[in-house]
This record gives C-alpha cells, structure tokens and sequence, in this order.
C-alpha cells in the first residue's frame, strides 16, 4: 500500500498499463497522472517476435 500524492481532489479512477509497471489516475480536479510504482518493463528485444505466416488463410485454425 503506498499514498501518491498529486491530485488535490479524490481520486475517482486508477488503471495498470498492460505491461503492469504504469498505474494512471484521475480525479475530480480534472487532472490525470501517470505514477511509475512498479520499475521499467523489460524491454521486447529480449523475445524474439513471432513469425508470420505468409500463406493465405493460415489463421483460420486459429479463429474459434
């Protein structure tokens, strides 16, 4: 549990970014911050990125 101050009102909001480091918040004095709390996301270089197929349809097994 942490207390982030910044807002001068509640806040009435907070969302985590998809890669869980960023959490964004809004309040009621119309401002919306982003708070860094959980350290820098690893970096995409690390995995190497999936391979595309390039055969026409060939996600169709894929689709349910």
């Amino acid at each position: 549990m942490a207390e982030l101050n910044g807002h001068t009102s509640r806040v009435l909001y907070m969302a985590q970014s998809p890669d869980g480091c960023t959490v964004a918040s809004a309040a009621g004095d119309e401002t919306l911050r982003f708070w860094n709390v959980f350290g820098v996301p690893e970096t995409a270089s690390k995995k190497p990125a999936p391979k595309a197929a390039h055969e026409p349809f060939s996600h169709v097994n894929r689709i349910r």
